[in-house]
């Protein structure tokens, strides 16, 4: 379920160049005690802290311990969100809040994230439409306001949410291999078509693909029409849907966002 083209530390984060963090080894000591004065500024435990920056507990107790190192983007994050002078977090030399005279709001708790399963291995369909998956490979946090801006506010609407790496080019330059999907297996989603839109569907032979999908009906019978964006490499295909089956059995999903939204 990683990229295979990058390392990763053993918390599952892709492993950045030690070069795109700092130059000296040296520089890098004491990053562990500056992530650590932070969230004591801020007041925050470490499993709020670890949430904020989106990993997990034991992966910020190693950053603090400096049993590993965080990599380049989470310090750019964090940054950010705490608005902490990067030059000091790196090296400990100026200021650490980049404004002192201002005190952040983006002080978060585990209530302002719903976190998401990154499902591992393989997705399908069980004999009644249920989703199956291969166990979790990972967790992801999302901002709740933009979750329930998607979906509502309703916290079982929220757990039909699931994260899918996607394999295969076909609907190269729109979602790229290896990139991760927030997938809305809502049941409502799944039995009612939006034409053009984006989905995961099994196929009649149960491999699994994501698809711009349309309904047409030959001969009285229902047929799936699927869709690549990479129109050059990969054709239109459709399937008729066999009698008794419902929809809910081929479309495992509507795919709601990969690094950018989908309405």
């Amino acid at each position: 379920m990683r990229l295979s083209s990058q390392e990763t530390h053993e918390d599952g984060l892709k492993k950045e160049p030690i070069e795109d963090v700092v130059c000296e080894r040296e520089f890098v000591t004491g990053i562990g005690f500056r992530l650590k004065e932070i969230r004591e500024h801020f007041k925050v435990n470490q499993d709020v802290f670890a949430v904020s920056v989106g990993v997990e507990r034991p992966t910020m107790s190693r950053w603090e311990r400096e049993v590993a190192y965080p990599p380049a983007n989470i310090l750019h994050h964090l940054s950010e969100l705490y608005r902490i002078n990067i030059y000091w977090l790196i090296t400990g030399n100026g200021l650490m809040l980049l404004d002192i005279t201002e005190t952040p709001t983006s002080c978060l708790s585990p209530e302002d994230f719903v976190i998401v399963p990154l499902a591992e291995g393989w997705v399908k369909g069980g004999p009644e439409g249920e989703i199956l998956y291969g166990g979790i490979a990972d967790y992801y946090p999302f901002k709740r306001w933009w979750i329930e801006k998607m979906v509502g506010r309703n916290h079982e609407r929220h757990q039909d949410l699931l994260i899918v790496r996607v394999r295969g080019d076909s609907m190269s330059p729109t979602i790229n291999p290896g990139e991760l999907a927030l997938v809305d297996t809502n049941e409502a989603e799944r039995i009612e078509i939006r034409t053009g839109e984006i989905y995961v569907v099994t196929q009649p032979d149960g491999s699994v693909v994501i698809k711009r999908l349309a309904l047409n009906e030959k001969e009285g019978q229902p047929r799936l029409i699927c869709i690549s964006d990479n129109i050059s490499d990969y054709k239109l295909f459709e399937f008729p849907l066999e009698r008794g089956r419902q929809l809910k059995q081929y479309v495992l999903g509507r795919v709601r966002w990969v690094g950018k939204e989908f309405d």
